[in-house]
Parts: structure tokens; C-alpha cells; sequence
């Protein structure tokens, strides 16, 4: 994991959609999807559940207090 992927990942999050989070990074969706895969992938958790209105964070994704 590296500082781009959490970056890309706190955006996601945070704007709710791939494409909002796309137009505010200024990457391509299909890069930031691949990265958060990738992501995900490497700590094998899902870290957003994926729906046709947007995505949430599932547990893991949450923020920790």
C-alpha cells in the first residue's frame, strides 16, 4: 500500500462515487478503481461496498477512533 492509494481511497470515500472522486483527483476511473482493488487485494478485506448509487465504507474502511 503507498501514500497514493490511501490518498485515492480517503476521496473515494469521501465524495461517495468513483466519478466524483475521478473529476476531484483528475484521474481516470478505471485508475482509481484499479488502485483501490489493489488495495483492497493486498490487505484482503473489502474497504467499500460497491452499489449503483455510490459506495459506502464496510467495516474495515470505516475510520478508526
Amino acid at each position: 500500500m503507498n501514500t497514493k492509494q490511501l490518498r485515492y481511497f480517503i476521496a473515494i470515500a469521501g465524495e461517495g462515487t468513483f466519478t466524483k472522486a475521478s473529476a476531484k483527483l483528475r484521474v481516470a476511473q478505471p485508475a482509481l478503481s484499479q488502485h483501490l482493488r489493489h488495495m483492497e487485494d493486498e490487505l484482503g478485506v473489502a474497504l467499500l461496498h460497491r452499489g449503483t448509487r455510490g459506495v459506502q465504507p464496510t467495516e474495515a474502511g470505516e475510520p478508526q477512533a
